[in-house]
């Protein structure tokens, strides 16, 4: 049986579910999109499936419309994730430097713009005292022999197993010492499953099979994330990425959990 019986008592509970995730009043169902798409299926259903923490979704959705670079959704996002508690400021803050990292830091100057803006609201609206932004400071200068070495062990233990051999500058430089040795080990504010959770959908995004299936595959491996929890993330991405990008997701998740059984 439904938990409704009714069209108005499905819509009440799912202006209600909206009115908690953003933290705003729910627009009025005045045409299909919003009544049957966004109040319907966003909040009324796929934000209440559970399975995920409410952190976890933030990180989805933050991710995906800053990709998309949606200015609304990263406005009104950014605002709720931050207004919610769901998410503290220094948390958005290193979530903007590992975005930059997956998207470019023109896309994530515009997350880190509207995450000031957000703040600066709340502490507004709720007549707090703005203070200073805590956060992890970059890594101490090592010799190069030593950086490399940091970012080697990174990689293992985000991926589980050693970094290929290093072609190019960008594969050396770029990816193992900075990317690995200087971001993905940065756990002040952000959990390795954060980290995962933002590589996937970023990567995903801009459907790079090759490294959305590194990160299922290590997901899984090492125990981030299990198969019900992946699939969960698949959803809520098609929501915010549309279902063509997550059929692909999904079926980069499928090959990942044969092999993973295998």
């Amino acid at each position: 049986m439904p938990e409704w019986t009714t069209r108005e008592e499905r819509q009440a509970v799912a202006r209600a579910e909206y009115e908690h995730i953003m933290t705003t009043p729910s627009p009025e169902p005045s045409g299909a999109y919003i009544e049957s798409g966004v109040i319907g299926f966003v909040f009324g259903e796929m934000w209440r499936r559970g399975v995920l923490t409410p952190r976890d979704r933030r990180w989805i959705t933050l991710t995906c419309v800053g990709t998309a670079g949606a200015i609304v959704p990263i406005e009104t996002h950014v605002y709720a994730a931050l207004k919610s508690g769901d998410i503290a400021y220094p948390e958005f803050d290193e979530f903007v430097l590992h975005f930059g990292t997956q998207a470019g830091w023109p896309k994530a100057s515009v997350l880190q713009m509207y995450g000031m803006m957000a703040a600066h609201k709340i502490q507004e609206e709720t007549g707090q005292s703005l203070v200073p932004n805590d956060f992890e400071l970059w890594a101490a200068p090592v010799d190069d022999n030593a950086r490399r070495r940091r970012g080697v062990a990174t990689y293992q233990q985000v991926h589980g197993h050693p970094p290929p051999t290093s072609a190019t500058e960008f594969q050396a430089r770029a990816r193992l010492d900075y990317l690995y040795g200087e971001v993905w080990n940065r756990e002040k504010y952000l959990s390795r499953r954060d980290r995962r959770i933002i590589s996937i959908c970023g990567a995903a995004s801009n459907a790079i099979d090759e490294e959305v299936a590194e990160h299922l595959h290590a997901a899984l491996q090492l125990g981030d994330m299990n198969r019900n929890e992946l699939e969960e993330l698949v959803i809520h991405f098609a929501v915010y990425q549309g279902w063509n990008l997550a059929r692909r997701l999904d079926d980069l998740l499928i090959e990942a959990t044969g092999h993973a059984s295998a």
